[in-house]
């Protein structure tokens, strides 16, 4: 094999394994994949790998100035164990942009990048339409209605297919006409699972990514006209998907219609047609004209921009069984509530924020709704509130480094899909899908590749060998808390205290262990040892309302309600406290 053939199989791997690992979002899918990038980089760096360019060193700059404040943030965060697992996980994304930096090429990172996707999205559809996919305990049932697998979230999957999608469009028009017809073929792919996700904003997130992709860059009217060529079939895809659900038949048309978009493709790409200057000059005005059009009859649709900011404002109406008529809803689901919470942290803690990861923590204590979430949904509100304007500082910097690399014809190819990341992230939580991020970084990077400066030093190796050790140590040690998870789910309660305290040894600072430990001997009929385990998780995170909550459980009489009475304050709306009779507006 080729350099750039392993360099492609290496990116398919970490993200089609950071997929199929649900999405990548347990910390023990950072763990592996985490040690994998370090040990890799370590590796490169002993061996003499090259300086990346201005851009690229602002990149890494940028990730490994936010991932040293996420650390420090440990100082001030009131959520302890939280605040560590953003650490981890920032890790991995220190590990992997450098990777892609110092060993890849621009080709090798969008092959790869849209191989996974592909398959990831493959796998789902495939499930959707032929398997029988256990249906998930949730709240709210259209959420299961929904394609979500591998990675777990709707949304996330959305996001995964457009990036797909907006690469697929773009290796079309700049690859040579065989790979350019490969891409093609995975339009329809792409298009219908947009469309059984069933998201609604996110299709801002793929118009932006589109509007980046024909801005910027060369020939950009040949990149439009190809986009329009494989919305043909992936249209049609859409349609067929809207019309016959997700049945077997569809199972059978959508391969037909990606041998359609890759014969398409060969045919146009072989005409080389050149259009007279006044077709092209009609062609770029409509292009122009066309997202005004959209969004101004959008507006007039939805009663003018004051009706668009109610509906968004409001609560989602029900479906009724019918999933597919959210796509039509303005509704925000909740999120000017998960905005309104993160803005209130901002205001308290204005300067370093409260420390990374603790979002969750704010919004039990303040939400207005009993809406379960961990997370702001929206990355840059949400590091704003955790880590102040110099946590979002260092981010945005590097966020930005890929738009100012060079500009070539295959720059728009790249900045579409990490684009699109980007306008989404601003509204859900693509950031904690690290196959989400992963695939997105290596879109953003291959603005920024080949490295072509001087031998980095290789004392540097010594640094990312430190890393992967601690990554190494971290996932041990979030290994034996899902073991414990796992264990007492099959009610195997010695397996889950021989496990939380294996955890304990590897995370003396964790209260999580403690407090599995403590639930395997309430389960084992052992309250007094449980709440001996569970007094030792409190002392090493006091606000933890589930330790208040299960040292409640362990305990009696009035004892029992002091301890329920401090989880209410740490979670007012708690539906497990209603549950066990504790009163919400009061006693118990």
């Amino acid at each position: 094999m080729t350099r750039d053939e392993v360099a492609a199989l290496g990116v398919f791997v970490l993200v089609a394994g950071l997929g199929l690992d649900g999405g990548g979002y347990a910390p023990t899918s950072w763990g592996w994949s985490s040690v994998a990038v370090l040990a890799v980089l370590t590796v490169l760096l002993v061996r003499g790998a090259p300086r990346p360019r201005k851009p690229g060193l602002a990149l890494l700059a940028g990730l490994a100035a936010f991932t040293a404040w996420t650390a420090l943030s440990l100082v001030w965060s009131d959520d302890f164990d939280a605040t560590v697992l953003e650490v981890e996980r920032s890790l991995l994304y220190v590990g992997a942009a450098a990777v892609f930096l110092v060993a890849a090429t621009r080709a090798a990172l969008l092959a790869g990048t849209l191989g996974a996707a592909g398959v990831l999205c493959a796998y789902g559809l495939g499930d959707w339409l032929l398997g029988t996919p256990e249906t998930p305990l949730v709240a709210d049932q259209s959420v299961a209605e929904r394609l979500a697998d591998p990675i777990g979230y709707a949304n996330g999957m959305w996001i995964l297919a457009a990036v797909g999608l907006l690469l697929g469009v773009g290796v079309s028009a700049r690859a040579p006409r065989a790979p350019a017809a490969v891409a093609a073929a995975v339009g329809p792919l792409f298009a219908v699972t947009l469309y059984f996700t069933f998201s609604r904003g996110a299709w801002l997130a793929l118009g932006a990514g589109l509007a980046v992709g024909v801005a910027l860059g060369p020939e950009r009217l040949q990149l439009a006209s190809i986009a329009l060529v494989v919305a043909v079939p992936a249209a049609l895809g859409v349609v067929a998907a809207d019309r016959l659900g997700a049945t077997g038949g569809l199972a059978v048309l959508v391969p037909a219609l990606c041998a359609l978009s890759a014969l398409l493709l060969w045919v146009v790409r072989g005409l080389e047609l050149t259009p007279s200057k006044r077709l092209r000059t009609a062609f770029a005005g409509a292009l122009i004209a066309a997202p005004v059009v959209v969004v101004l009859a959008g507006l007039v649709a939805a009663g003018g921009p004051r009706a668009v900011v109610d509906s968004f404002e409001a609560a989602p109406a029900p479906t009724h069984g019918n999933t597919g008529s959210r796509v039509l809803s303005l509704s925000g689901s909740n999120r000017v509530d998960y905005w309104r919470v993160a803005g209130g942290v901002v205001e308290d803690h204005p300067l370093i924020g409260s420390g990374a990861g603790t979002f969750a923590r704010a919004w039990l204590q303040d939400r207005p709704v009993p809406q379960p979430v961990h997370d702001s949904h929206s990355l840059y509100l949400e590091t704003l509130a955790e880590l102040g304007p110099l946590g979002l500082a260092f981010l945005l910097v590097a966020l930005a480094a890929p738009f100012l690399g060079g500009r070539g014809p295959w720059t728009p190819v790249a900045l579409a899909p990490y684009s699109a990341f980007l306008v989404h992230a601003a509204q859900d939580w693509d950031w904690e899908l690290a196959a989400v991020t992963v695939a997105a970084l290596s879109c953003g990077v291959a603005t920024l590749v080949p490295a072509d400066g001087p031998r980095i030093r290789r004392g540097w190796a010594f640094a990312a060998g430190a890393l992967c050790l601690a990554a190494a140590f971290a996932f041990a040690g979030n290994r034996q808390l899902a073991e414990a998870s796992a264990a007492a789910d099959r009610d195997d309660q010695a397996a889950a205290a021989a496990a939380a305290r294996h955890a304990r040894t590897l995370q003396p600072w964790s209260a999580e262990p403690w407090k599995l430990l403590g639930e395997a001997q309430l389960a084992s009929d052992s309250p007094e040892a449980a709440r001996g385990s569970f007094r030792r998780a409190i002392s090493q995170n006091p606000n933890d309302w589930e330790a208040w909550l299960d040292l409640g459980l362990a305990s009696t009489g009035a004892t029992r309600k002091a301890e329920f009475a401090r989880a209410k304050r740490l979670n007012p709306l708690s539906p497990e406290l209603v549950e066990l009779g504790f009163r919400t507006t009061g006693g118990g």
